[in-house]
């Protein structure tokens, strides 16, 4: 396919080693071998995905002022590749240019936190709507919120401009405004912290449908934080049908996505009843009568094309039950995985959509975490969550009222993020568990796949049985 003007391009040079700070990043390497020895500060790994042209680089870093986790897509065109990277640079250049005016001994106490992630769209063929999220907090009760759209065409190495999909005239603008102020009105959600002089200003300006994306399904208007609503309402996102925007379609976009075929509601919407499970999916058998001790082995961060697979396979073989606590980002990149964890009969728990500190977010940013990732995994698995553990173990009483399931910590922490070494895990393991113990791993890594099998046999020769969290509060 053919597509229009690309955007200028600088080269981007981010690649510095070091170890993986699992308790970031919603992707992680596919592939990719764990640091041998600690070093503190960055980490950069690569993944592939399931979207055709696509892999994804995970940066993170963890320092005394500041930590950060930043998520992009590499494409096999060099061209999409400068594009992108110039602007992941610029976005973190602008982030340390703030943290450096900030209070330096304010932030050893509580450190920054910048996130830049991104969500996929598919949209026809090799084109996709690349959507990225910026988030950075410098220790205020409110932080920065913004949004960048790319519309990626990676079989041709081009970027397709808005423009060239909606008309770009005033009359176009016009209609434009009226569909979202309505939209806007309709919403519960976003409707009451609507300033509609503001809508009404961005949808005159030469840069209107900048951050407008596209879907299978619809054209989707995504507003920074604070541009068209109250902070209350975060980063609001209207969607509008082909339907609803066939007349103000360029003539070749109309022509182009006519040819899309609508998706049957059903297959987009989880229906959110709770408790219907496939009869593939069964719960863990308990056992006749309560083993004299238990353990809980819980796996965070996944799923991992590779070593979450590696884990599963481990676990059957010791006949071990556990629970996933499960990022929704990753679990749209590799539904698979998510399928075999449940039909396994292993607990799925929900660990928020991309890995946010949710005690520095607002109620709506908190309920569209937690909502986004019960959503995904019902999709995906047939099964809802039923516990949840908060990202770094973070939690207020804000986020204890609207998590609306359990919420799971856990008493003995293998450090596996930090060591990458099988060996220290199962000495951890050897000193602190007893019984009830809940076990803090991630399958992300290769290591902690490698850590596993020692670890089942140890405590199996000790006379532990596994199970679930939710099995463990039961008695």
């Amino acid at each position: 396919m053919k597509t229009t003007r690309l955007h200028d391009k600088i080269l981007i040079f981010m690649m510095i080693a070091g170890i993986a700070l699992s308790l970031f990043f919603f992707i992680k390497g596919d592939g990719a071998k764990d640091q041998d020895h600690h070093i503190k500060g960055k980490n950069e790994k690569m993944e592939h995905t399931k979207y055709s042209g696509v892999d994804i680089i995970t940066n993170t870093d963890d320092e005394e002022t500041y930590r950060s986790a930043i998520h992009y897509p590499k494409f096999q065109g060099e061209r999409l590749n400068r594009e992108i990277g110039q602007y992941v640079k610029s976005t973190e250049q602008k982030f340390h240019e703030e943290l450096g005016k900030g209070d330096q001994t304010f932030l050893k106490k509580r450190p920054a936190v910048f996130y830049l992630t991104f969500d996929i769209y598919p949209v026809m063929d090799h084109i996709y709507s690349i959507v990225f999220h910026e988030e950075s907090y410098y220790g205020g009760a409110n932080g920065n919120q913004r949004v960048k759209v790319f519309i990626v065409d990676v079989e041709n190495d081009q970027f397709i401009n808005q423009t060239e999909m909606i008309q770009n005239t005033e009359q176009a603008k016009e209609k434009l405004y009226h569909l979202l102020l309505n939209a806007f009105k309709q919403s519960k959600q976003y409707g009451p912290f609507l300033f509609e002089e503001e809508l009404e200003n961005k949808m005159k300006q030469d840069g209107a449908y900048a951050n407008m994306y596209l879907t299978n399904q619809s054209f989707v208007f995504i507003f920074d934080k604070y541009e068209v609503t109250a902070g209350a309402a975060g980063t609001p996102e209207i969607s509008l049908s082909y339907d609803q925007v066939k007349n103000i379609l360029t003539e070749k976009w109309a022509d182009r996505l006519s040819i899309i075929p609508d998706k049957p509601e059903d297959l987009t919407v989880p229906n959110g009843d709770r408790g219907n499970e496939s009869p593939s999916n069964p719960p863990a058998e308990k056992p006749s009568s309560p083993p004299s001790k238990r353990v809980a082995l819980t796996f965070d961060d996944g799923p991992h094309p590779q070593n979450t697979l590696k884990i599963l396979n481990l676990l059957k073989k010791y006949e071990a039950k556990a629970t996933f606590f499960m990022l929704g980002s990753r679990v749209d990149f590799y539904p698979d995985i998510a399928k075999k964890i449940a039909e396994e009969g292993h607990e799925l728990g929900n660990h928020t959509w991309d890995h946010k500190d949710l005690t520095t977010l607002n109620s709506a940013e908190i309920r569209k975490e937690i909502r986004d990732t019960n959503e995904m995994i019902k999709k995906t698995t047939g099964r809802e969550p039923t516990v949840f553990r908060p990202p770094y173990g973070a939690i207020n009483d804000q986020v204890k009222r609207m998590v609306g399931m359990p919420v799971v910590l856990w008493t003995v922490d293998t450090l596996d993020w930090q060591s990458h070494d099988p060996h220290a895990m199962l000495q951890i393991v050897k000193k602190n568990v007893k019984d009830g113990s809940i076990i803090l791993m991630h399958d992300i890594h290769e290591s902690t796949a490698e850590a596993v099998e020692p670890v089942l046999k140890y405590l199996k020769d000790e006379g532990y049985t596994f199970v679930t969290v939710s099995e463990l509060e039961q008695h």
